[in-house]
């Protein structure tokens, strides 16, 4: 159960993050732990010209900005706008010329996986399936972030990480108990040790469990997907809790449109810091 004060909120049922999906015939696993060594000796593929959001922008976190502060609840707690934050546009608009990154869209980026045109990715439990079909189950590889240069400085790049939660909404019930108490009953058997186990185990599911009895399990500790995640989500090195204001709404709209602009070169060197500051400011004001 998720437990805030002493009051239970929801219960958790799986845990989510990117990593990183290679082909192995074109990688090592040491090549991999770094973005430099993966874009010198093969290619990797991301979508810059129509930013993700939830992709890319945890980059900022990687260089020690904040998202909503420290906690991720302060709704004026952002602070991109500074010097690591320039650092962040100048390396994103700096991929252009890295010949070893190519831009991909959503529609293209498994296909090009599958033809060779990208030797490295970073996507989702989600795209398993579709990634083991596109390059072999045997060539595929799985890996935390690799730690990237920005600014001159090589730091861990960071991904957003999520929760899969079930939760009871009390409203409907008014003053039946009975019904509320019901409703706990099935929230906390759908997330039990045994069906999270269940959730992981069936085919094209995937779900990363949360529970850390089942994380121990063989089935879990022999999966390279599961480790892969399991380490993302451990420490604040490697992930950052996607924020739950209302105020992310403006974030993913904005973010994007800010990132996708400096790569395709709307926006020059000169004005990242204020663009940054702007950024800020706005999602201070969000409502």
């Amino acid at each position: 159960m998720l437990n805030t004060i002493g009051k239970t909120y929801a219960f958790p049922f799986g845990i989510e993050s990117q990593v990183l999906f290679y082909n192995k015939s074109k990688l090592s696993e040491e090549d991999v732990t770094n973005y430099e060594t993966i874009t010198s000796k093969a290619t990797f593929g991301a979508t810059f010209k129509s930013m993700n959001a939830y992709a890319t922008a945890p980059l900022f976190m990687s260089v020690g900005d904040t998202l909503f502060g420290e906690d991720g609840e302060t709704v004026d707690g952002t602070n991109w706008g500074n010097e690591a934050g320039v650092s962040v546009l100048q390396w994103i608009s700096d991929q252009n010329s890295n010949s070893g990154f190519v831009n991909l869209t959503a529609e293209n980026a498994m296909s090009k996986f599958g033809d060779g045109s990208v030797a490295a990715i970073e996507t989702g439990p989600w795209d398993l399936s579709a990634a083991q079909e596109a390059i072999g189950e045997e060539n595929l590889g799985i890996a935390v972030y690799p730690t990237v240069t920005i600014g001159g400085n090589t730091v861990q790049q960071k991904a957003f990480l999520g929760v899969k939660l079930f939760a009871v909404n009390q409203a409907p019930a008014g003053s039946d108990t009975d019904r509320i108490a019901a409703s706990y009953k099935l929230a906390s058997m759908l997330t039990s040790a045994e069906s999270q186990e269940n959730q992981f185990t069936y085919e094209g599911r995937n779900i990363i469990p949360a529970n850390k009895e089942v994380q121990e399990s063989d089935t879990v500790q022999s999966n390279e997907l599961a480790q892969a995640v399991i380490k993302m989500a451990s420490s604040s090195d490697y992930t950052v809790v996607t924020p739950k204001l209302r105020q992310m709404t403006t974030f993913w709209t904005e973010s994007a449109a800010l990132l996708s602009d400096v790569y395709n070169g709307k926006i020059q060197s000169s004005d990242y810091l204020t663009k940054l500051q702007e950024f800020d400011a706005d999602l201070a004001a969000a409502e």
